[in-house]
C-alpha cells in the first residue's frame, strides 16, 4: 500500500508541476487529477467488489454458507468504503472524463490451447511465430495438442503398429514446466527438453506448457515418426512486447463523474462494465444486407471495393492497399466468424494489417465454429505473426457453474473496431449484432464451389438462412480509444474466474455537468459472474422509460426482472411495441425456438403491442432498445433467458434523440413487414415441457 501512495504522489506532483489544475487530456495522452489518490483507491476497491461478486456466484452454486458469509462482510466493507469516497470525491471540471495510471501487477491466471492439424504449415524454413499472453498474469497454462496424422488421413494397417507420435525438442530462455497427467516437469532456462506427443483424435494426448511471465521466446522443433523425417518447428513468443505500443490502453482506467438525480438511465453508475460516457464524431446506420461489408471494406482499405466483387465470387480477387489507412490496433469479437466468402475476404484484409504491425486479435466462440474455421484459423496464425484467433469455450474450472448450461456457454460480443493513434481519424468501431458470416450480407449463398477450403452453403458445409439485422459504424478516435481500452481487458481475462480489470470508474455527483446528447457509452456483460447485472442492466433501462418503448429482438422469452419491468412500464401508461419472429427455420435449434417466443409472446400480448415479422425466409435479428425518442441500446443482447444467465454480451448506449429517431423510422420499416399477435400462441405439449425443463437454458 505504502508503494501505492508513493507512486499515485509522484503523479500527483507531475501532473501539478508548472500548473494547478489537471491537464487538459488530448484523446490518448494520460492526465492526473488533484485527487488521483481517491480515484486510485475507489478503483481498487470497485474492482475488489467485481472480483467478490463472482466468487460469491461461485460459493452461491456451493452452497458453502461459511464462505459466502466471509464475502458478504467484505462486500458490506467495501459498499461502505466506496460511499465515502465517492461522496467526498470532487465532481471533474465541466464532466469531462480523465484517465489515472494503475501500475501492472499479477493478478490473474491465463490458459491457451494450441490444437494443431497441418503439419505443412510447421516447415521449419517457414519461421513460424505464435505469442503466448502473459500480461499480468502470474503464469501462462498453455495446452498442446496436434491431429497431424487423422487430418492427413492417417489409419493404422494393424492394430499392434505403435501409434505415431511427434517428437519435441523445446528450449525457452526462461524456466517452464511441462504437466502430463499428475506429473509436472520442472524446465530449466536455456534447458532442452523433449518428449512425444501423440495424436488427439488418435492417442487422445495432449501436454500442458506452463510459462512463466518473464519468458521472451521458445524454440519448439519436431519431428514426424512416421512418414519421412523432416524438421519441423515454431518459435514462441512473448506478446507483452508487441503490445507496448497499446500501454497507454492497458495501463490506464477512465474516471468520470456523471449528474446524479436525473432519473436518466445513461447517467447511471451502478454497472462497473459499462465505461465512461464518450462524445463521438459521427454514427453510419448499416440496415442493409450488404451495408456491414462494405463499411468494413472502407474502414479497412479506405476505399470500397469494385461493384462486381461480390458477383463475381472470388474472395481471393486482388484487393487495392494503396490507400489503406494505418491501425496499432484491430479488435474483432463474434460468435460466428465463417470461413465462407465474407470470413475468407475479411481474414485477407485483416491479414494485410498484421503484416503491416497492427496487433489483430479475434475472438470467437468454439462451439459453433466447423473444421473449416479452424483451418482458416490456424493458417492465418501460422502466417501472420501478429494475428491470433482465441476460440471461447466456458471451462469448468472458473469457479461457477450451473450443470448442462456450462454446455452451451458462449462467447456472443460483436465487436469489430480498428484503433489507430497516428491516424485518429481512421479509428473506427461496428457494433451490432450480425456475425462474420454470409447469412448475414447476403440474401443468396455466394458460388464458391471451385474453392474447397471454403464453406460452400450449398453442398451443406452448414445451412443456410438469411438473417436481417443492423449494425452502425461509429468514428471518433476517443470512443474508439475506450472501446479498445475495454477490449483489451476482455482479451486480459481472468482465466481462474473469468473477471476482467475495470475499464473505467465513474461517481454520480449533483454538480457534475449533465450528459451531453451524441454521447456514448460501451457496455459488456458476462452474466454468470455479475449475474444479475445484465437483468438490472435492462431492466433500469426500461423502468427509466416514460412514453414509448420500443423493442427488437429474434429470440423473445425475458427473464423475470425484465418481465416485471415491462409490465411496470405498461401500467404506467407506456407505449410499448415489440417486434420478433415465430418462423425461425435455418437456425441451429429452430424446432424448439419458435414455441419458445410463442411463449413469451404470450406473456405480454396483452398489456403491449407485440408484433411478428413476416419477411419470407428472412430472420429478423436485430436487437434494438429505443427509450422515448432520447436512448437506444444497440447490442448482441437477445431477450431470451440465455443471453441473462449464460452468454458473453455487449452493446452501446446512446444518448442521442437525433439518433433514437433515425432509429425510430427504422423500426417503422421493420413493422411495414410484421403482423400484430392478438391471439394466445399455441404451442404443442412436448415442446411447453421442453421449455420448462430447460427454463434457463431457452
Amino acid at each position: 500500500m505504502k508503494k501505492l501512495e508513493k507512486f499515485t504522489a509522484l503523479l500527483v506532483l507531475a501532473s501539478l508541476a508548472g500548473c494547478q489544475t489537471p491537464m487538459k487530456r488530448d484523446p490518448s495522452s494520460v492526465t492526473i487529477t488533484r485527487e488521483a489518490k481517491e480515484w486510485e483507491e475507489l478503483r481498487n476497491l470497485k474492482q475488489r467488489s467485481v472480483e467478490l461478486g463472482a466468487l460469491s456466484v461461485h460459493f452461491h452454486k456451493k452452497k458453502n454458507e461459511g464462505q459466502l458469509k466471509k464475502i458478504q462482510d467484505e462486500q458490506k466493507s467495501i459498499a461502505a468504503k466506496i460511499a465515502e469516497i465517492e461522496s467526498s470525491i470532487g465532481a471533474l471540471s465541466g464532466g469531462a472524463n480523465e484517465q489515472i495510471v494503475t501500475a501492472p501487477k499479477e493478478w490473474r491466471e491465463e490458459k491457451e490451447r494450441w490444437e494443431l492439424s497441418k503439419i505443412d504449415l510447421y516447415e521449419a524454413q517457414k519461421n513460424v511465430q505464435f505469442s503466448v499472453s502473459t500480461y499480468e498474469a502470474r503464469e501462462t497454462r498453455v495446452d498442446l495438442t496436434h491431429t497431424f496424422f487423422s487430418t492427413a488421413g492417417y489409419s493404422a494397417t494393424n492394430s499392434e503398429d505403435p501409434k505415431p507420435t511427434a517428437d519435441f525438442t523445446v528450449k525457452c530462455d526462461a524456466d517452464f514446466e511441462v504437466k502430463y497427467g499428475v506429473s509436472t516437469k520442472k524446465v530449466l532456462a536455456n534447458q532442452t527438453f523433449k518428449f512425444s506427443l501423440g495424436d488427439k483424435k488418435i492417442s487422445n494426448d495432449s501436454r500442458q506448457i506452463i510459462f512463466k511471465p518473464n519468458m521472451n521466446s521458445c524454440d519448439f522443433k519436431f519431428v514426424n515418426s512416421y512418414g519421412p523425417k523432416k524438421a519441423y518447428a515454431f518459435k514462441v513468443v512473448n506478446e507483452s512486447a508487441s503490445f507496448k505500443k497499446l500501454e497507454s490502453l492497458l495501463s490506464t482506467t477512465e474516471v468520470c463523474s456523471v449528474k446524479k438525480g436525473t432519473q436518466n438511465f445513461f447517467e447511471d453508475t451502478e454497472f462497473t462494465s459499462m465505461t465512461c460516457p464518450m462524445k463521438y464524431d459521427s454514427i453510419q446506420l448499416l440496415p442493409e444486407p450488404e451495408d456491414s461489408f462494405h463499411a468494413r471494406a472502407i474502414a479497412l482499405l479506405g476505399q470500397d471495393l469494385p461493384e462486381d466483387f461480390i458477383k463475381n465470387g472470388n474472395p481471393y480477387a486482388e484487393l487495392d492497399f494503396s490507400k489503406a489507412p494505418t491501425f496499432d490496433a484491430i479488435a474483432v469479437s463474434y460468435l460466428v466468424y465463417r470461413a465462407d466468402f465474407y470470413g475468407t475476404l475479411m481474414s485477407r484484409i485483416l491479414a494485410h494489417h498484421a503484416d503491416k504491425g497492427a496487433i489483430v486479435r479475434i475472438i470467437v466462440s468454439e462451439v459453433i465454429t466447423l473444421g473449416k474455421d479452424e483451418a482458416m484459423y490456424e493458417k492465418l496464425m501460422a502466417e501472420h505473426p501478429n494475428m491470433k484467433v482465441v476460440k471461447y469455450k466456458f471451462d469448468n474450472a472458473q469457479k461457477g457453474g450451473a450443470w448442462i448450461s456450462e454446455l452451451h456457454r458462449t462467447n456472443h460480443v460483436k465487436i469489430f473496431a480498428g484503433y489507430s493513434k497516428s491516424n485518429p481519424e481512421a479509428s473506427f468501431a461496428i457494433v451490432g449484432g450480425k456475425n462474420i458470416h454470409d447469412g448475414f450480407v447476403f440474401k443468396t449463398p455466394v458460388d464458391v464451389a471451385k474453392y474447397p477450403e471454403i464453406v460452400n452453403y450449398a453442398s451443406g458445409d452448414d445451412s443456410w438462412a438469411y438473417w436481417r439485422d443492423f449494425e452502425m459504424v461509429i468514428k471518433g478516435h476517443e470512443f474508439v480509444e475506450s472501446v479498445m481500452r475495454n477490449y483489451l481487458n476482455f482479451y486480459h481475462i481472468n482465466k481462474e474466474n473469468l473477471v476482467m480489470k475495470l475499464s473505467s470508474v465513474a461517481v454520480q455527483k449533483e454538480n457534475a455537468a449533465q450528459a451531453e446528447q451524441e454521447s456514448l457509452r460501451y457496455y459488456v456483460s458476462i452474466p454468470f459472474k455479475d449475474e444479475p447485472n445484465l437483468n438490472q442492466f435492462y431492466a433500469r433501462l426500461i423502468d427509466s422509460a416514460k412514453k414509448k418503448l420500443l423493442i427488437s429482438s429474434p429470440y423473445f422469452r425475458p427473464v423475470q426482472e425484465i418481465a416485471d419491468a415491462i409490465n411496470r412500464a405498461a401500467l404506467r401508461g407506456v407505449d410499448i411495441t415489440i417486434i420478433t419472429r415465430l418462423d425461425l427455420e435455418g437456425d441451429t435449434a429452430d424446432f424448439i425456438l419458435g414455441a419458445v417466443n410463442k411463449d413469451g409472446v404470450n406473456q405480454f400480448r396483452k398489456n403491449t403491442k407485440v408484433f411478428e415479422y413476416i419477411e419470407p425466409k428472412v430472420i429478423l435479428h436485430s436487437k434494438l432498445v429505443m427509450i422515448d425518442d432520447e436512448v437506444s441500446f444497440i447490442s448482441s443482447v437477445n431477450l431470451n433467458k440465455r443471453s441473462f444467465y449464460h452468454d458473453l454480451e455487449n452493446g452501446v448506449l446512446v444518448n442521442d434523440k437525433k439518433f433514437t429517431v433515425q432509429m425510430g423510422e427504422l423500426y417503422k420499416e421493420y413493422l411495414k413487414i410484421s403482423k400484430q399477435l392478438t391471439e394466445e400462441q399455441k404451442i404443442v405439449f412436448w415442446k411447453r415441457w421442453i421449455i420448462k425443463v430447460f427454463d434457463k437454458v431457452l
